[in-house]
């Protein structure tokens, strides 16, 4: 396998920004460029999708204005499906129905996600690891990541590698490492700029990787929507190390692929029942007591803070949600006779407990939030 001098020069970015001890902070969904994931890994139980449309307008004329004559619109689109198996760990299915590289327009590839090393404290990397199977190429894909931050900046790296990145045919070697690198500048809460490049670096030549990006968080909820232009066709890990160039002709005009993506966060599926039981989550605060003794509980980065919790009896807890995004206290006992309706953004709950015991509660929105009130004893 030999080295591409672009790979040099991408190696040589890379190993910069891996060498830079960064601050690390909780990832947020608009914290990741077009091409790259991180080492972000959703909450266990978490079902999350995000959906990645990219298009290019084809004619005579390569530009916009073609959609008013004769140019056609190609779509190219990419699902992916993830569900978080336990903390720091997921499984996934990404799918792209029209993917220009390897051995099936229909390129699909399940794949296991984990973050074994670091942690998201000051000072420090993250570091995540993916497995995967392309069933387009036939292919054992994976790669290993990096990611570090510092105030509105942060920094991603990986080394992917490749048993048949191309599905060349039989007796032709296909195995390939490419080298990836993103950066991401905040804008304000909400609003973050990004961009990556990824290139092969040993096997077959390809050509460089690129996407550009400005994603959006709307607010009050934990979707994601981001408007993007890059030069590839496909989200697997193969479709984001090489332009599309790499799979067509050298006549070929390559057109710049611009497109959009929206996540969706189903936050277990608890919340989505609510949908046929809309009355129960109007319901006013019940227990609310604010002569007795009041110890809070903030909630936010999608938890709450104190977890477990020591009162006496007749103590008044205050649920206070500083999140962007609505939250419940929903003890586990469902004939406890008490609990909140929807928390908003800076909201609050109160409820003063008059027994002994031990109250186990969680989130519906997000039930991998869990929390537990320990009165007297």
């Amino acid at each position: 396998m030999t080295i591409s001098s672009q790979g040099r020069r991408c190696a040589a970015v890379l190993l910069l920004a891996a060498a830079v001890p960064l601050h690390v902070a909780a990832q947020a969904l608009t914290e990741r460029t077009p091409n790259m994931s991180g080492t972000w890994i959703t909450a266990p139980s978490n079902l999350h999708f995000q959906f990645a449309h990219r298009f290019a307008i084809t004619g005579s004329e390569v530009n916009v204005s073609d959609i008013f004559g004769e140019g056609k619109i190609a779509n190219y689109p990419t699902f992916d499906v993830a569900l978080g198996l336990f903390e720091g760990a997921m499984a996934g299915f990404r799918y792209s129905s029209n993917s220009v590289g390897g051995g099936s327009f229909n390129e699909w590839q399940p794949y296991i996600k984990v973050a074994p090393f670091g942690s998201r404290g000051d000072g420090s990397i993250q570091i995540a690891v993916t497995g995967a199977w392309n069933g387009a190429n036939q292919s054992f894909d994976g790669e290993v990541a990096a990611e570090t931050r510092t105030g509105r900046l942060f920094f991603m790296a990986a080394l992917r590698g490749f048993t048949d990145i191309y599905d060349l045919p039989d007796g032709t070697s296909d195995e390939a490492l490419a080298l990836a690198g993103g950066v991401g500048l905040k804008l304000n809460k909400y609003v973050t700029l990004t961009g990556d490049m990824a290139d092969l670096v040993a096997g077959p030549n390809g050509e460089l990787a690129w996407s550009a990006g400005l994603n959006f968080g709307i607010p009050f909820t934990p979707h994601t929507v981001s408007i993007m232009a890059t030069n590839v066709t496909s989200g697997t890990l193969a479709g984001t190390s090489a332009g599309a160039r790499t799979f067509l002709p050298d006549d070929a005009i390559t057109p710049i692929f611009w497109g959009f993506e929206f996540t969706v966060p189903f936050s277990g599926f608890a919340r989505w029942g609510a949908i046929f039981e809309p009355d129960e989550l109007m319901e006013a605060p019940r227990g609310v007591d604010p002569g007795r003794r009041v110890v809070e509980v903030d909630i936010s980065s999608i938890s709450y803070r104190t977890r477990e919790l020591q009162v006496p009896i007749g103590t008044t807890v205050r649920w206070v949600n500083k999140d962007p995004v609505a939250h419940t206290v929903t003890p586990d006992d469902e004939g406890a006779g008490w609990g909140s309706n929807l928390i908003g953004p800076g909201e609050i709950y109160e409820y003063t407990f008059q027994r002994e015991g031990r109250f186990e509660y969680h989130c519906i929105p997000h039930p991998f939030m869990r929390g537990v009130v320990r009165v007297g004893g």
